[in-house]
């Protein structure tokens, strides 16, 4: 079986997927829920349920991470128990169509589309922190880590990709460009931040 253009970017580039489980509870008024990540993959799709049921009464926005329900699960109240939401998704650094806009751009050289999905990576540092997290460099807490030392390294393996492939026209950014250290409790707290909710 052969792989997809997309599939065959994610291996060399190491954008593996992460399944992750969250949860949440109704409050009677609220349809959107924000889950912890962003760039939520449709295959396989996510998975909700409500109070252990299944349910397709609702919108995926994967690029944005926003699940939004038809009916706004149920609240606490005096006479019933509030609805215990279940979420269970893939996602990884790049959507579907992120990955497909660098093969596009590359003219369809797998090759050079990972040479510059790298090199995004490398560019921002809250992405090469989401791509430690995938490879199981994170942690709870507030761990810190060295981005400038892991864009350095995306940097020399997209040149070396490049160089592989011979096209002179990509260029790698210089040596010496940093980026600043991330922390789990900054991206926890920015995702907090971002939560949207019904007025």
């Amino acid at each position: 079986m052969s792989l997809t253009d997309i599939e065959a970017v994610r291996l060399k580039s190491s954008d593996k997927s992460s399944i992750t489980r969250e949860q949440g509870v109704g409050d009677g008024d609220s349809t959107h829920f924000k889950l912890g990540h962003q760039s939520i993959l449709s295959s396989p799709d996510i998975e909700v349920r409500i109070n252990d049921t299944v349910t397709t009464a609702y919108t995926m926005d994967h690029a944005n991470g926003i699940v939004t329900f038809t009916t706004a699960p149920l609240g606490q109240t005096a006479l019933v128990d509030a609805d215990q939401l279940e979420f269970v998704y893939y996602w990884s650094v790049f959507s579907d169509n992120e990955v497909q806009y660098f093969i596009d751009e590359a003219g369809g050289n797998v090759t050079i589309a990972t040479a510059r999905l790298l090199l995004a990576i490398a560019a921002d540092a809250s992405k090469v922190a989401q791509r430690q997290s995938l490879a199981g460099g994170g942690g709870l807490g507030a761990v810190t880590i060295d981005t400038s030392v892991t864009a350095r390294e995306l940097r020399a393996t997209a040149a070396a990709l490049v160089e592989m492939e011979g096209q002179i026209s990509d260029t790698v950014p210089a040596e010496g460009l940093t980026e600043p250290a991330w922390t789990e409790f900054q991206y926890k707290q920015g995702v907090d931040q971002n939560i949207i909710r019904n007025n």
